[in-house]
Protein backbone atom coordinates (compact mmCIF):
# COMPACT_ATOMS: atom_id res chain seq x y z
CA UNK A 1 0.00 0.00 0.00
CA UNK A 2 3.05 2.26 0.11
CA UNK A 3 2.87 3.96 -3.29
CA UNK A 4 3.61 7.71 -3.55
CA UNK A 5 -0.02 8.73 -4.16
CA UNK A 6 -1.23 6.79 -1.13
CA UNK A 7 1.56 8.12 1.08
CA UNK A 8 0.60 11.64 0.04
CA UNK A 9 -3.04 10.86 0.81
CA UNK A 10 -2.17 9.69 4.33
CA UNK A 11 0.18 12.62 4.87
CA UNK A 12 -2.47 15.17 3.92
CA UNK A 13 -5.15 13.35 5.89
CA UNK A 14 -3.04 13.59 9.05
CA UNK A 15 -1.82 17.13 8.43
CA UNK A 16 -1.97 19.56 11.34
CA UNK A 17 -1.15 23.30 11.45
CA UNK A 18 2.59 23.84 11.10
CA UNK A 19 3.22 25.43 14.49
CA UNK A 20 0.45 23.66 16.41
CA UNK A 21 1.86 20.10 16.29
CA UNK A 22 -1.65 18.93 17.24
CA UNK A 23 -5.08 18.95 15.63
CA UNK A 24 -6.48 22.45 16.11
CA UNK A 25 -9.82 21.25 17.44
CA UNK A 26 -11.73 21.89 20.65
CA UNK A 27 -10.53 18.65 22.21
CA UNK A 28 -6.92 19.83 22.04
CA UNK A 29 -7.69 23.20 23.64
CA UNK A 30 -5.38 22.30 26.52
CA UNK A 31 -2.46 21.76 24.15
CA UNK A 32 -2.85 24.83 21.96
CA UNK A 33 -2.82 28.58 22.34
CA UNK A 34 -4.19 30.91 19.69
CA UNK A 35 -2.58 34.09 18.42
CA UNK A 36 -5.46 35.56 16.49
CA UNK A 37 -6.47 32.79 14.10
CA UNK A 38 -3.09 31.04 14.26
CA UNK A 39 -2.89 27.96 16.52
CA UNK A 40 0.43 27.38 18.29
CA UNK A 41 1.67 24.42 20.30
CA UNK A 42 1.36 25.50 23.93
CA UNK A 43 4.37 23.52 25.10
CA UNK A 44 6.77 24.61 22.37
CA UNK A 45 5.71 28.25 22.28
CA UNK A 46 5.82 28.70 26.05
CA UNK A 47 9.17 26.96 26.28
CA UNK A 48 10.52 29.19 23.50
CA UNK A 49 9.29 32.24 25.41
CA UNK A 50 10.97 30.89 28.54
CA UNK A 51 14.27 30.37 26.73
CA UNK A 52 14.15 33.90 25.32
CA UNK A 53 13.35 35.28 28.78
CA UNK A 54 16.12 33.23 30.36
CA UNK A 55 18.68 34.57 27.89
CA UNK A 56 17.44 38.11 28.57
CA UNK A 57 17.68 37.55 32.34
CA UNK A 58 21.27 36.28 32.36
CA UNK A 59 22.92 39.74 32.35
CA UNK A 60 20.52 40.85 35.10
CA UNK A 61 21.07 38.08 37.63
CA UNK A 62 22.88 40.43 39.97
CA UNK A 63 24.09 38.69 43.12
CA UNK A 64 23.51 35.26 41.54
CA UNK A 65 26.48 35.88 39.25
CA UNK A 66 28.93 36.09 42.14
CA UNK A 67 27.62 32.98 43.89
CA UNK A 68 29.04 29.52 43.12
CA UNK A 69 27.78 28.00 39.87
CA UNK A 70 25.93 25.45 41.99
CA UNK A 71 23.53 28.18 43.19
CA UNK A 72 22.30 28.92 39.66
CA UNK A 73 22.30 25.19 38.97
CA UNK A 74 19.96 24.63 41.93
CA UNK A 75 17.71 27.45 40.76
CA UNK A 76 17.53 25.81 37.33
CA UNK A 77 16.54 22.50 38.90
CA UNK A 78 13.80 24.18 40.95
CA UNK A 79 12.42 25.84 37.81
CA UNK A 80 12.44 22.45 36.06
CA UNK A 81 10.37 20.60 38.68
CA UNK A 82 6.93 22.05 37.71
CA UNK A 83 7.35 20.57 34.21
CA UNK A 84 7.55 17.07 35.69
CA UNK A 85 4.26 17.46 37.56
CA UNK A 86 2.67 18.99 34.48
CA UNK A 87 2.30 15.45 33.12
CA UNK A 88 -0.44 14.91 35.71
CA UNK A 89 -1.66 18.48 36.21
CA UNK A 90 -3.52 19.24 32.99
CA UNK A 91 -4.72 22.67 34.10
CA UNK A 92 -3.98 24.98 31.19
CA UNK A 93 -2.68 28.00 33.17
CA UNK A 94 -0.39 25.65 35.10
CA UNK A 95 0.87 24.12 31.84
CA UNK A 96 1.63 27.57 30.47
CA UNK A 97 3.60 28.49 33.59
CA UNK A 98 5.39 25.12 33.82
CA UNK A 99 6.56 25.19 30.21
CA UNK A 100 7.63 28.83 30.51
CA UNK A 101 9.69 28.02 33.60
CA UNK A 102 11.14 24.99 31.83
CA UNK A 103 12.51 27.26 29.13
CA UNK A 104 14.17 29.50 31.72
CA UNK A 105 15.45 26.39 33.50
CA UNK A 106 17.19 25.11 30.37
CA UNK A 107 19.02 28.43 29.97
CA UNK A 108 20.06 28.67 33.62
CA UNK A 109 21.17 25.05 33.76
CA UNK A 110 23.10 25.31 30.52
CA UNK A 111 24.77 28.55 31.58
CA UNK A 112 25.69 27.26 35.03
CA UNK A 113 26.73 23.79 33.92
CA UNK A 114 28.81 24.71 30.88
CA UNK A 115 29.95 28.32 31.36
CA UNK A 116 30.16 29.08 35.07
CA UNK A 117 31.94 25.85 35.92
CA UNK A 118 35.74 26.28 36.18
CA UNK A 119 37.82 26.11 33.01
CA UNK A 120 40.29 23.76 34.65
CA UNK A 121 40.65 20.01 34.21
CA UNK A 122 38.29 19.47 37.11
CA UNK A 123 35.91 21.99 35.59
CA UNK A 124 35.87 20.13 32.28
CA UNK A 125 35.00 16.95 34.15
CA UNK A 126 32.10 18.85 35.74
CA UNK A 127 30.98 20.15 32.34
CA UNK A 128 30.98 16.69 30.78
CA UNK A 129 29.25 15.27 33.84
CA UNK A 130 26.60 17.99 33.66
CA UNK A 131 25.91 17.29 29.99
CA UNK A 132 25.60 13.56 30.69
CA UNK A 133 23.18 14.15 33.57
CA UNK A 134 21.21 16.73 31.58
CA UNK A 135 20.87 14.31 28.65
CA UNK A 136 19.80 11.47 30.95
CA UNK A 137 17.23 13.54 32.85
CA UNK A 138 15.84 15.00 29.62
CA UNK A 139 15.27 11.54 28.15
CA UNK A 140 13.87 10.25 31.44
CA UNK A 141 11.40 13.14 31.47
CA UNK A 142 10.32 12.32 27.92
CA UNK A 143 9.87 8.67 28.91
CA UNK A 144 7.68 9.67 31.88
CA UNK A 145 5.59 11.91 29.63
CA UNK A 146 5.22 9.12 27.10
CA UNK A 147 4.12 6.63 29.75
CA UNK A 148 1.74 8.73 31.80
CA UNK A 149 0.38 11.44 29.52
CA UNK A 150 -2.87 10.70 27.68
CA UNK A 151 -3.94 11.93 24.28
CA UNK A 152 -7.31 13.69 23.91
CA UNK A 153 -7.91 11.29 21.01
CA UNK A 154 -8.18 8.32 23.38
CA UNK A 155 -11.60 9.32 24.68
CA UNK A 156 -12.75 11.61 21.90
CA UNK A 157 -16.44 11.07 21.02
CA UNK A 158 -15.88 12.28 17.44
CA UNK A 159 -13.41 9.70 16.14
CA UNK A 160 -9.70 9.25 16.48
CA UNK A 161 -7.18 11.33 14.59
CA UNK A 162 -6.51 11.15 11.67
CA UNK A 163 -10.07 9.97 11.01
CA UNK A 164 -12.28 12.22 13.11
CA UNK A 165 -14.49 15.29 12.94
CA UNK A 166 -11.36 17.43 12.46
CA UNK A 167 -10.27 15.66 9.27
CA UNK A 168 -13.58 14.40 7.84
CA UNK A 169 -14.26 17.65 5.93
CA UNK A 170 -11.06 17.17 3.93
CA UNK A 171 -11.70 13.52 3.01
CA UNK A 172 -13.85 14.14 -0.12
CA UNK A 173 -11.21 16.45 -1.60
CA UNK A 174 -8.36 14.05 -0.79
CA UNK A 175 -10.28 11.07 -2.14
CA UNK A 176 -11.02 12.97 -5.32
CA UNK A 177 -7.34 13.81 -5.77
CA UNK A 178 -6.13 10.30 -5.00
CA UNK A 179 -8.56 8.50 -7.30
CA UNK A 180 -7.81 10.92 -10.13
CA UNK A 181 -4.10 10.08 -9.82
CA UNK A 182 -4.34 6.36 -9.08
CA UNK A 183 -3.49 4.02 -11.96
CA UNK A 184 -5.11 1.02 -10.27
CA UNK A 185 -1.80 -0.71 -9.64
CA UNK A 186 -2.34 -0.70 -5.89
CA UNK A 187 -5.76 -2.26 -5.25
CA UNK A 188 -5.35 -2.40 -1.47
CA UNK A 189 -4.75 1.34 -1.29
CA UNK A 190 -7.62 2.01 -3.70
CA UNK A 191 -10.00 -0.08 -1.59
CA UNK A 192 -8.92 1.67 1.60
CA UNK A 193 -9.51 5.11 0.10
CA UNK A 194 -12.86 4.08 -1.38
CA UNK A 195 -13.92 2.68 2.00
CA UNK A 196 -13.19 6.04 3.61
CA UNK A 197 -15.09 7.71 0.81
CA UNK A 198 -18.14 5.50 1.30
CA UNK A 199 -18.24 6.14 5.04
CA UNK A 200 -17.17 9.77 5.34
CA UNK A 201 -17.20 11.43 1.95
CA UNK A 202 -19.25 12.13 -1.11
CA UNK A 203 -18.54 10.30 -4.32
CA UNK A 204 -16.80 12.97 -6.31
CA UNK A 205 -15.19 10.76 -8.93
CA UNK A 206 -17.24 8.41 -11.16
Amino acid sequence: MQNPAFLEFLDRLGMVPLFAHHPACKYYHNHIIWIGKVPLCLGCSMMACGIASGIWLLPHLGFMRVLPFSALLCLGVLLYIPAVFQVWIQFKPYKILARFLLGISVVFLGYAGTWLTPWSLGGWILKVGFLAVFYTVWNLTLAIRSQYSTSPCQHCPEGRFPVCSYTIPRIPRLVNKYLSESDGSNPDADEFVKALQSVYGKKLVP
